[in-house]
């Protein structure tokens, strides 16, 4: 039987507190000294998932790199690298042929490209299928709230990672209407919207580092950014708009769903396993069989028998994008519901956006920015 690993991390003291309770009203900045001092360690083992294809199954485990998303940015270097490289030889030993890296691991060493070149089994961060599916997930939203993405204006935060610069040569291809790349850096903007002219001659684009105004004036926007969470306020969204936030942390603050009824915002890149009974036999947040899609795009390399670098390096191909969301479809994956803020969204949800978006439109009310 095929046999996968992926690698996980804490996102925030909510995991922590999620799996060791006793850890609740302790300092941050004690819980962050003892992971520094915790060994990477096996954290569930993963069963059920089922081809549609051919019936084959296979089988993986999770392994927790136990660093926070600004450790694993902020720390020195060698001293994560080597904690992903720990995590990446439990799942060796354990026989996994291929390993998948979650959340902040992928973006270490080149973007995964030197865990690559340090271990003898395949490497893929899944970023390819959460493109896919983010894409996917972002154009079902529209059309629900009756948005043609021909006519609309889309903007990419973080459009210069690997990620976002993918996302946004497919918006691209797509016809949007306009296209705006929002980032830091002007000079990685332009070689970006530099690429996406060779692509989509025809394309009206747009860069710019000013984000607040940018996501302002688009009602399609994609965010994944590895900023740490939390970037983009309420005041800043266009009434009647579509944001897709694919980032871990989220880019989109919480307060969002309180303060923002009149705009759709959905997780981008999660999707439901294939079989019978799929279980992940660990508690990040979803529910049973539902999966992030860099999770996903691991075990469908798997069910393929695939064992090769696939998302690795800062430079996604379309090419690959377009592969395994075939492959995903072969074997029986697919987009799970809607959900948003670790909640499931209604059709009532989609159905109220709808209303008080037409509304505000037509009274010619918006939010200040």
């Amino acid at each position: 039987m095929n046999r996968f690993g992926f690698l996980i991390h804490p996102l925030g003291m909510r995991d922590i507190t999620r799996h060791l309770p006793n850890v609740a009203g302790k300092r941050p900045s004690l819980v962050k000294k003892v992971l520094e001092w915790t060994p990477a360690y096996h954290a569930s083992h993963i069963t059920g998932v089922t081809s549609a294809y051919d019936g084959s199954q296979i089988e993986g485990d999770f392994y927790t790199v136990p660093l926070f998303p600004q450790q694993i940015v902020g720390l020195e270097r060698k001293f994560v690298l080597d904690r992903i490289l720990e995590a990446c030889r439990l799942a060796e030993k354990d026989g996994a042929q291929i390993v998948g890296l979650g959340g902040y691991t992928s973006v270490v060493g080149s973007a995964g490209q030197q865990v690559a070149n340090a271990m003898d089994i395949a490497i893929t961060s899944g970023n390819s299928y959460t493109v896919a599916t983010a894409i996917e997930g972002a154009t079902k939203a529209c059309q629900l709230l009756d948005l043609e993405v021909a006519s609309s204006t889309a903007a990419v935060v973080g459009a210069t990672g690997s990620i976002g610069g993918v996302c946004a040569k497919i918006l691209a291809r797509s016809g949007v209407g306009k296209l705006i790349l929002l980032g830091r850096s002007d000079q990685r903007l332009a070689k970006v919207a530099e690429e996406i002219h060779a692509l989509s001659p025809g394309v009206d684009l747009e860069i710019s580092t000013d984000i607040a105004s940018g996501v302002h004036r688009a009602n399609l926007v994609v965010t994944c950014t590895s900023s740490g969470g939390d970037i983009l306020q309420p005041s800043i969204f266009q009434t009647g708009s579509v944001i897709c936030d694919v980032a871990v942390p989220h880019d989109v603050c919480r307060e969002v769903a309180q303060l923002r009824p009149d705009v759709l915002v959905i997780e981008g890149g999660v999707c439901v396993a294939p079989g019978e009974n799929p279980r992940f036999n660990f508690d990040f947040g979803f529910p049973e069989g539902v999966c992030l899609a860099c999770m996903a795009e691991t075990m469908i390399l798997t069910l393929e028998g695939r064992f090769e670098d696939f998302s690795i390096g800062r430079g996604l191909q379309i090419e690959k994008v377009e592969e395994i969301s075939r492959l995903a479809k072969k074997h029986g994956f697919k987009l799970a519901g809607f959900r948003a803020f670790d909640e499931p969204i209604t059709p009532e949800r989609i159905e109220q956006v709808r209303t008080l978006s037409q509304e505000r439109l037509k009274n010619a009310r918006s939010f200040p920015v």
